[in-house]
């Protein structure tokens, strides 16, 4: 194999435009071929399942089957590709420790491995990423998250932990530079406010060797925000549901209560200006370190310079008005249609896998890869149980920071 055939992985970070990145790859994938680029799978779906299997990521009550073996196979159709660049993208990657990154590098070898990680301004991914974190059934507020993650060591261990693991931008490279030299590690910002929206994917689109403007869309792409009271209806309603969903009940009735809830014109979800300085600080640091390094940057890392948002009035900060307790009967009523439409899924797909089975009779047994990847998933979920259990527990709370700290060394 020749050694300019190359593999880019695109890692995130989340909350850096993979969604509209990962959709142009899908929708432009004939067009890469004619220049050398293949994507595999064919799917991001596809490229989820097969990443979700190397790290031992599971969707709590279902999608099992589907996830355990499938990197192997992926491995293997990336390296067999004739295209001179294959390229795919997952931001659950930002999350590997140096083992997996060894095992990934080692898995695609002799292709040369091209690791692209997309930043932006920490300012602007803190209210994305507390939305995202709302929609996924957590219940802090925007104030209690912002202290967690301003001081891992108050607030709920999990936010402010939880959200480092997956934000801290020296603390993923290192685990990269583990197994892959630092020339090969490219950095994409995110343009600052006001520049051209397709300006991301030409960068993206530089890196991999494509032309500027083929992975550009006709559509805007990308998950939909909400608005301030969108988010407080959905946090509240996490609260009365918070132990009444399983994991994949949970992801598909917030893409119903998404739908219903974007477009409508409201206030948007802004850091606040008093949180402004640390934000600050704590970016100042990351581009010195990120220039100290010299790594190949694509945009400018003036780009992660963050800038103050509008001032926003959060709920709970006054002004509330006779309509509150309406409001929360609304809630209410919402919650209990909601689970009411989640468990009718849930029975539906049941009996799916049972005529599933009943047509495709008893199935062979494991395989040692499968029961491989079995115990990667075991040792995914007693990771997430310890985090999990780490805002009640001063045990596990401890030991959540110390594994922070432990990873985190620079």
């Amino acid at each position: 194999m020749s050694e300019q055939q190359t593999v880019h992985v695109h890692i995130g970070l989340g909350k850096t435009g993979t969604s509209t990145i990962q959709r142009a790859l899908a929708e432009q994938q004939q067009a890469l071929r004619e220049f050398g680029i293949h994507m595999p799978g064919g799917s991001h779906v596809d490229t989820r399942r097969a990443v979700y299997d190397l790290m031992g990521r599971r969707i709590g009550g279902g999608d099992s089957e589907t996830v355990t073996g499938a990197w192997k196979p992926f491995a293997r159709s990336v390296v067999a590709s004739t295209a001179p660049t294959v390229v795919f993208s997952e931001e659950m990657l930002a999350l590997a420790r140096p083992r997996v990154v060894r095992r990934l590098v080692e898995s695609l070898a002799p292709r040369r491995v091209i690791v692209i990680v997309t930043v932006r301004d920490l300012g602007r991914v803190l209210g994305s990423y507390w939305q995202q974190m709302v929609m996924m059934g957590r219940t802090e507020t925007l104030t209690e998250f912002l202290q967690a993650v301003r001081d891992p060591e108050s607030g709920p261990a999990s936010a402010g932990v939880g959200f480092w693991m997956r934000q801290d931008l020296i603390r993923t490279l290192n685990a990269w530079e583990s197994a892959v030299p630092r020339e090969d590690i490219r950095i994409v910002t995110l343009p600052a406010p006001g520049q051209a929206p397709d300006l991301l994917n030409d960068r993206f689109a530089e890196v991999i060797g494509a032309p500027a403007g083929l992975l550009r869309s006709s559509r805007r792409v990308g998950n939909a925000s909400v608005g301030v009271p969108e988010a407080e209806v959905v946090r509240r309603l996490n609260e009365l549901l918070a132990h009444d969903l399983a994991e994949n009940q949970r992801l598909s009735l917030m893409r119903i209560i998404r739908e219903g809830l974007v477009g409508r014109e409201s206030a948007p979800i802004t850091v606040p200006a008093s949180e402004f300085d640390w934000i600050a600080e704590r970016s100042a640091a990351m581009v010195t370190e990120l220039s100290d390094r010299g790594y190949p940057v694509i945009g400018s890392l003036d780009d992660l310079t963050p800038r103050p948002g509008p001032a926003t009035a959060l709920p709970g900060s006054g002004g509330e008005s006779d309509d509150a307790e309406v409001a929360d009967a609304a809630i209410a009523a919402l919650a209990a249609v909601s689970l009411d439409r989640a468990r009718l899924w849930d029975r539906n797909r049941q009996r799916a896998a049972r005529r599933r089975r009943r047509r495709g009779g008893r199935g062979p047994s494991a395989s040692p890869d499968k029961l491989a990847s079995q115990g990667r998933a075991l040792s995914f979920r007693m990771r997430t149980w310890a985090l999990a259990k780490a805002d009640n527990s001063r045990v596990f709370g401890w030991a959540a920071r110390a594994y922070l700290k432990q990873t985190s060394r620079r």
